[in-house]
């Protein structure tokens, strides 16, 4: 098995991992979701950038599937929060996360282009 076949099956462990947290962590009461920043904003951001940048390594996510995947899951899990207590629903949060995915995405393709730059050189 070769270091990039390596390194694409542990982002797609990684993006798997990513989703299912983002997930837990978006359907959680509002007293049990632990907090990291001040602004639930930059938590969406942060999380949803994160998620994006190793998710978008699976087959049939990548590209502007896995933003447009993202930002209907966002959509979707605010929209549950009405009903979850200590949570509210929020368009800025969705808006947040949907930017999330965008920058999630932009640095995966960067890193994409730089690892198989250097590979490359690595091989000659």
């Amino acid at each position: 098995m070769d270091v990039e076949r390596i390194g694409r099956r542990l982002f797609q462990a990684a993006g798997v991992i990513c989703l299912v947290i983002v997930a837990v962590l978006s359907v959680l009461p509002g007293a049990d979701r632990p907090h990291v920043f001040g602004s639930g904003n930059i938590e969406h951001l942060i999380a949803y950038a994160g998620a994006t940048f190793f998710a978008s390594s699976l087959p049939g996510l990548r590209g502007w599937r896995i933003v447009l995947l993202l930002s209907a899951a966002s959509l979707v899990f605010e929209g549950l929060q009405m009903f979850i207590p200590g949570r509210s629903p929020g368009l800025d949060n969705w808006l947040a996360s949907t930017l999330g995915a965008m920058i999630g995405l932009a640095l995966a393709r960067a890193f994409a282009t730089v690892a198989r730059t250097t590979l490359s050189i690595a091989s000659r």
